[in-house]
């Protein structure tokens, strides 16, 4: 017995009317109401392959050109009482239908937007990173050294992004715990684009709610930097790693020369979010965070206990948080550390900036020592 569950709506009244299902195997199924039964619709069901599945979403083909040319003369019935999870179907007797189940010709679907369809398919939070690289502009391709780098840039604007909101919001992320990691999934032809999913488990409605406050974060920025003041006022609002990380970013397109669109969605938006940003904007952007210094720096507070303090370098570690953090006098200061004794705890109060490792996207923190005091 085969059993199928409702992937996508297509047209509802009072419930849904027509459908497109997927078996256990992820084989694709269109369904439409043929007649009303005992316990309510009847729906008619013929399998579909996925490349024809995608011509009905985006309106390539109607409703009837499905029923009336099947790809293989297979149809099934049922009646479900729940649609709500996987229903049975069952073989129909004939491989022809009666001509008043046909629908009518010129019934045609709009939808077309495969980063929310590919969300609901997926019952997950997703994006599209889409690299218009030189090298892609006429097959799916890109330099490995690019889209190594771009990678690393990318989950790193989505953790600082993360972080940022959630502490914004006074709901900090734990420090040993990361919702906002994403797997890469496929990748689609045109400008070179990287199919992005949540590598973490997503709620009862596909959302993973990291993810989704670092992508509105994203996309907002984007949409900002064709208004340089706008886009500074973003970043000076963020400031710290997400400015350092987004400035990255920024450099990546600059660079490489490659304008960068993100779509991002999850199964319950009406519509996906795109936004896309040219190089000479992010050029432009960039001018302007030369003159700022301040943009990516963190204020950080380590309490614990002193590992080593070198009086001739200026170099230092201390043990806190369960972790070590080692760094320096912060250049220009007449701080000296002739006055800490080793062991002993104390607190240190910190200036913490990121430094982007060129051609990888690796992150280097830099933590320099503002002032000291016994903790």
């Amino acid at each position: 017995m085969k059993e199928i569950q409702v992937l996508h709506v297509l047209l509802e009244y009072d419930y849904p009317q027509v459908f497109v299902g997927r078996d256990r195997v992820d084989s694709r199924y269109v369904a439409m109401v043929v007649e009303e039964g005992n316990q309510g619709p009847v729906y008619l069901c013929t399998p579909i392959s996925h490349f024809r599945c995608d011509e009905l979403l985006g309106g390539k083909i109607d409703l009837r050109h499905i029923y009336e040319k099947p790809q293989v003369p297979e149809f099934f019935t049922c009646e479900p009482n729940d649609l709500t999870g996987f229903f049975a179907i069952n073989a129909y007797a004939s491989d022809e239908i009666p001509e008043q189940w046909l629908p009518e010709a010129g019934l045609f679907f709009n939808h077309a937007d495969l980063v929310l369809n590919k969300a609901q398919e997926l019952g997950s939070t997703i994006a599209y990173a889409s690299l218009s690289v030189p090298e892609s502009a006429k097959e799916a391709r890109i330099r490995t050294r690019k889209l190594s780098e771009f990678l690393a840039i990318y989950q790193n604007v989505l953790k600082n992004l993360a972080r940022a909101t959630a502490k914004a919001y006074g709901k900090a992320i734990p420090k040993n715990e990361e919702p906002y990691d994403s797997d890469v999934f496929g990748f689609c032809p045109g400008s070179f684009t990287v199919q992005i999913r949540s590598a973490e488990q997503c709620d009862i409605l596909g959302e993973n709610k990291a993810l989704v406050a670092a992508f509105i974060k994203l996309n907002e920025f984007l949409d900002l930097a064709d208004q340089p003041d706008a886009a500074m006022a973003f970043l000076l609002g963020m400031k710290g790693h997400a400015a350092t990380s987004l400035i990255s970013l920024l450099s990546f397109i600059s660079d490489n020369n490659c304008p960068f669109t993100n779509t991002w969605s999850t199964p319950g938006m009406s519509a996906s979010s795109k936004s896309r940003i040219r190089v000479a904007t992010a050029q432009n952007v960039i001018q302007r965070c030369k003159q700022r210094e301040d943009l990516g720096i963190e204020v950080v507070e380590l309490i614990g206990i002193v590992d080593s303090a070198k009086v001739s370098t200026g170099n230092w570690t201390i043990h806190a948080d369960g972790d070590s953090f080692s760094g320096n006098i912060k250049e220009g200061s007449n701080l000296n550390l002739s006055g800490i004794t080793v062991g002993m705890r104390y607190t240190f109060f910190c200036e913490e900036k990121i430094e982007v490792v060129q051609g990888t996207g690796r992150e280097v923190r830099i933590i320099s020592l503002v002032r000291y005091t016994e903790a």
